[in-house]
């Protein structure tokens, strides 16, 4: 099909915007090294019906478009010195069946310092990025590994053993335990023991984002995907732990209908961006947490059976702090010993009563309100020991009156029958702050009797 002219012109003209557009300058020369195009009228001053068909030596000074007509050879990136200014230029040979036809010079750059600048620019985004990047590697990682989870409590420790056996396999996990039972330590040391420790460790609280949110957190979206969405798009959850660990905390708390969304995703290990259409495969571990028992929403209704048995692989039930009775005197030592270093005033010590209000009370927030109860505690206290009255009241009418009875040491089972009674006389008086006549009252027996017993036992 032959072109008009005004196709051929049309054509023209839209080759010459873009070479205006594209390069500082432009020239070409045919084989002889004459000008049959010129763009150098900014740099030079010279129009170009000027220049048509004069040589080109005579025209750029420091030219090398004819040398490159003889080599053959392209010389790219080079720096050429035109009235003044040292430019960046590039030469490139024009080859039809085997023979130099022609040459075309560019410059992109006018003046080397353009080329400086630019370099600085594009050094000055590497360091955003690299910041960024590193920033972002500082939020997603774990914090906590298994040394940091101690207890003396057998079910835990079996539950901490079941944990290291599980991170070292990809199934997924679901842990069970009430608030503050360290369901996140958990989720942490996890991570930290398995492969993809080197990977991203991303954990979202599902409880945590408006329900009209979650979808684009999770999954992200392209680029002006809906009213009010970033120009720039943004990357969801599950692209940000890509190649490593998903924890999900608070399951339950995820709407129904955005729990179909999340099935697909843990079956098929791939997503698409809201917005988007193009499918990104997923390499994730998933660890989801609950507070509650997610088994029986699931025969409420509440939440979806099959994705509860995808995610349920293995399951971790974390005891409480009350069915921890061991563990209790471990942390509270430990939490004192953790304010000490921060405040020298700080007591030192919890008196056998304090300590033993703290093993008898319920503890429905666990470890967490272990926490607040002696950082309160130690507020309180002026000496060096935690006493009982420096406890909540709440927790010491949760306390027996009578401590509890240690096993005595061996021998006839009178002496055995002594030992256990001083003890529990001597309880009683530290009960009663050293009064007497109150001790003899709580033991059921004249105050006259209990001088009896004490001098007997010589106390």
């Amino acid at each position: 099909m032959i072109k008009s002219y005004e196709q051929l012109q049309w054509e023209m003209d839209i080759i010459d915007e873009f070479i205006e557009k594209a390069y500082e300058g432009l020239i070409i020369v045919d084989q002889e090294g004459k000008i049959i195009k010129f763009k150098y009228e900014r740099l030079l001053d010279v129009k170009e019906e000027e220049v048509i068909g004069k040589h080109v030596t005579e025209v750029v000074e420091n030219t090398r478009l004819h040398i490159v007509l003889k080599t053959g050879q392209p010389e790219i990136g080079d720096i050429q010195t035109i009235k003044g200014h040292n430019v960046v230029t590039s030469r490139i040979p024009i080859i039809r069946n085997g023979i130099i036809v022609g040459a075309v010079g560019t410059i992109l750059f006018k003046d080397i310092l353009e080329v400086q600048h630019m370099a600085e620019h594009i050094d000055q985004m590497k360091r955003y990025v690299k910041k960024y990047k590193q920033d972002l590697k500082r939020l997603n990682v774990a914090k906590y590994t298994f040394d940091q989870i101690q207890t003396k409590d057998r079910k835990m420790q079996a539950t901490i053993d079941l944990a290291k056996r599980t991170a070292l396999t990809n199934s997924s996990i679901f842990i069970e335990g009430q608030s503050g039972t360290g369901k996140e330590y958990f989720a942490h040391a996890i991570h930290e023991a398995s492969y993809r420790k080197y990977g991203p460790f991303v954990k979202i609280n599902c409880a945590s984002i408006p329900e009209s949110l979650i979808e684009s957190e999770l999954f992200g979206y392209e680029p002006g995907a809906f009213t009010g969405a970033s120009h720039h798009g943004k990357i969801g959850k599950f692209e940000l732990a890509n190649g490593g660990t998903l924890f999900l905390d608070e399951l339950n708390s995820m709407p129904f209908e955005m729990q179909g969304k999340l099935l697909r995703i843990v079956e098929e290990r791939e997503l698409e961006r809201i917005g988007g259409n193009q499918r990104i495969p997923l390499d994730i571990r998933f660890i989801t947490a609950c507070n509650e028992d997610l088994l029986k929403l699931v025969k409420e209704g509440k939440f979806r059976s099959d994705l509860f048995y995808r995610l349920n692989v293995v399951h971790l039930r974390l005891p409480s702090l009350k069915e921890r009775k061991r563990d209790i005197n471990m942390f509270a030592n430990q939490i004192l010993t953790t304010f000490s270093s921060e405040y020298p005033k700080c007591p030192k010590f919890f008196s056998k009563e304090a300590m033993h209000s703290l093993e008898s009370y319920h503890w429905p927030g666990n470890i967490r309100e272990l926490r607040n109860i002696i950082e309160s505690a130690i507020n309180q206290a002026s000496g060096n020991t935690v006493t009982v009255a420096h406890l909540p009241e709440f927790i010491k009418l949760d306390t027996p009156n009578v401590l509890p009875v240690e096993t005595p040491e061996a021998g006839n089972l009178k002496s055995i029958m002594e030992q256990i009674e001083i003890k529990i006389i001597l309880d009683t008086i530290r009960q009663a702050n050293g009064n007497r006549s109150e001790a003899a009252k709580r033991l059921g027996i004249h105050r006259t009797a209990l001088y009896k017993k004490l001098n007997k036992y010589e106390t």
